[in-house]
């Protein structure tokens, strides 16, 4: 039976509650890509909660995973359908 190896992760305290984001921009250079990620407040109002630079390598890792993530959650719990009536979780992407 092979054991799972398991990195330890340490998170500051003041982040571990993580942050709320309803909305995301997504802009990119030659050489990085910066993920805002955004809360939509009421009045057509806009709050940036936390912001990742990224090389375009870890970026398309970061797409891989999360492509590999969705699938094993689908195959667990059933197709994600999103309404076209539902907000977009993106705001300007270049």
């Amino acid at each position: 039976m092979s054991e799972e190896k398991r990195t330890v992760v340490h998170i500051d305290p003041t982040e571990e509650t993580g942050r709320y984001a309803n909305a995301a921009a997504i802009t990119h250079s030659r050489n990085e890509f910066i993920l805002d990620f955004l809360m939509l407040l009421p009045g057509d109002r806009r709050k940036v909660v936390s912001r990742l630079i990224l090389s375009p390598t870890q970026t398309k890792q970061l797409a891989a995973v999360l492509q590999e993530n969705l699938a094993r959650y689908e195959s667990t719990h059933g197709k994600i359908s999103v309404s076209p009536a539902e907000p977009e979780f993106t705001g300007r992407v270049n």
